[in-house]
């Protein structure tokens, strides 16, 4: 994957800076749906209690998942190939990096409301392309992965050269007006993208609203631009308490009233002296008397709880909770929850979508037991990781998944059955982590022979001596 030194793929929609139009757009938001992506990539960029929320949603799920043959659809039986077809499987989904693209995938379209990606793919790995949401509609839904289609009008011959093989081909074609297969084209210029372009969107109403999406953030704009309004009110609070004005009296004749200096003369006096004024003195040059009007606390009193409220409300209305962030609060509980519930939101939205996408690309993957497989990701949090790791443990005892468990602490499919296989096979580790004898490895017969840890009863008296006389 190369750069664009260019900025020819970046999105071309500017931000909304103003309430009013923010408001305008979001009154009909689908049909502004570039203009709103625009301005939530500018809020992110410039507040920091948005890109905050936003980058605290990504960081949320550890992106641990495991992978598990499914039986069914004629197939009832495991085979001695299942364990390489494990492998397979494991292998592939290894070269697909899934904790470094997942959260990406995750982030962006958190902001932009929708993404839509290319892969590209070589026998080293893959790399995926993010394109315009301008130049895109979703166009359908193929088990659950949403597919695009791209207005090919968007190209010319210098940025069709840093396409993909697939839009140079339809390139040519639609330059050759060959666009009238409507199993590939629609409208004549929307080209329908194969199986390597897939979209992501939380917004399930894009489907029925001409393959537009907003962000779930969309509503927070309005909060967004206030609290920005209510900073810029602290900065002119700020301004005007510092603020100081020098009067350069200018002579008069107090009988007939006129200046003793030219106009000129005194134009004279006010540059030389305004030019040698330091920051917040300003020099007011005049022949009346001036009155003495302090500036300090003339700004907005309150400024500052509004722009502690304006923050309140941005998280609420971003559904992230203020506490979290540092705010005010009364009980740690009201962060427990509200980490849990943002993390049950991430379940719900992100690991079925995400699923839906690496299980169409694992059913590439040709097995020689023609198997079915699927991958899971792992329900557990970065925030709540500890319990929900003993979770897990506490269900290997009622016969829940080992596999499970180990890649919910952290192990891709590739490492289980490659470290534990190295360990086994090749370091004997066994052998070489021999439990060390203590009191609750030994019993009262290996205890004679240790002369240490256990007394040599299993059922000693209250006098028995339970330390060995030659251990002092």
């Amino acid at each position: 994957m190369l750069s664009d030194p260019k900025s020819r793929f970046k999105p071309t929609s500017t931000a909304v800076a103003d309430k009013s139009n923010i408001l305008s757009a979001l009154k009909q938001p689908y049909s502004n749906a570039a203009r709103i992506a625009g301005t939530m990539r500018n809020a992110y960029l410039t507040n920091g209690s948005v890109s905050k929320v936003i980058d605290y949603y990504q960081s949320h799920p550890t992106y641990n998942y495991n992978i598990y043959p499914v039986l069914g659809n004629k197939q009832y039986e495991l085979n001695d190939n299942v364990r390489n077809s494990y492998i397979d499987i494991a292998y592939y989904l290894r070269d697909l990096n899934i904790k470094f693209f997942a959260p990406i995938f995750f982030k962006e379209t958190l902001i932009d409301g929708v993404t839509f990606w290319y892969k590209y793919q070589d026998k080293d790995g893959v790399g995926y392309m993010k394109l315009p949401m301008e130049w895109c509609l979703i166009r359908g839904t193929e088990n659950g992965v949403y597919r695009y289609m791209f207005d090919i009008t968007k190209l010319n011959d210098e940025t069709v050269q840093s396409m993909p093989e697939e839009f140079q081909n339809a390139y040519k074609e639609y330059q050759s007006n060959n666009t009238s297969d409507t199993n590939t084209w629609y409208n004549n210029k929307y080209y329908y993208v194969q199986e390597n372009g897939m979209a992501f969107t939380f917004d399930y109403n894009s489907l029925v609203n001409g393959g537009l999406a907003i962000s779930p953030f969309a509503s927070a704009l309005t909060d967004i631009i206030s609290l920005a309004k209510a900073k810029d009110n602290v900065n002119i609070k700020d301004n005007l308490d510092a603020t100081r004005i020098l009067q350069q009296k200018l002579p008069m004749d107090k009988k007939d009233g006129e200046m003793l200096i030219s106009a000129k003369e005194a134009m004279i006096y006010d540059q030389t002296i305004r030019g040698r004024l330091p920051e917040g003195v300003i020099l007011a040059t005049t022949p009346t008397e001036l009155e003495n009007i302090p500036l300090t606390n003339s700004g907005t009193a309150n400024a500052f709880d509004t722009v502690n409220k304006g923050l309140e409300q941005v998280f609420f209305s971003m559904g992230g909770s203020s506490p979290l962030f540092g705010g005010s609060t009364t009980s740690s509980n009201i962060v427990k929850e509200g980490i849990k519930k943002d993390a049950n939101w991430i379940y719900a939205n992100l690991f079925p979508m995400l699923e839906n996408y690496y299980n169409s690309e694992i059913a590439t993957v040709k097995t020689k037991d023609k198997l079915l497989w699927n991958i899971k990701f792992i329900r557990q949090s970065n925030f709540t990781l500890h319990d929900d790791i003993m979770n897990l443990k506490d269900q290997l005892t009622l016969g829940g998944s080992r596999t499970d468990y180990l890649a919910a602490n952290g192990f891709i499919p590739a490492e289980i059955i490659s470290k534990l296989t190295f360990e086994q096979q090749a370091l004997d580790i066994d052998s070489l982590m021999v439990v060390k004898p203590t009191s609750n490895t030994l019993s009262a017969k290996d205890a004679e022979i240790q002369k240490r840890g256990r007394p040599k009863t299993d059922n000693p008296s209250d006098d028995t001596d339970r330390l060995d006389d030659e251990q002092g």
